[in-house]
């Protein structure tokens, strides 16, 4: 199980978050979650700084509250049989 912070967090990188936990301005918030069993897979769209902290942006219209720059992601593993895009390093 691999895991990258907040603070590293790749655009394109798949993660494994809980499902909505809640709302902000009418925005479904998530959560980074550690275990697999009841967990989504997303995919970072973005992230930026907030007040309080690093907000994640996904690319289905979720989000994150803000988050300490050391909160870790588990990365999810790609489906078996799925294509895996190469990555680009800036």
């Amino acid at each position: 199980m691999t895991t990258v912070s907040t603070s590293n967090l790749p655009v394109g990188e798949p993660v494994l978050t809980t499902d909505v936990v809640g709302t902000d301005f009418g925005l479904p918030l998530v959560r980074p979650t550690r275990t697999r069993q009841g967990s989504q897979v997303r995919v970072v769209r973005s992230r930026c700084k907030a007040h309080g902290g690093v907000v994640v942006w996904f690319t289905d219209g979720t989000k994150t509250p803000p988050l300490h720059g050391r909160t870790a992601w588990v990365v999810a593993a790609p489906e078996p049989g799925a294509h895996t895009p190469a990555r680009v390093v800036a």
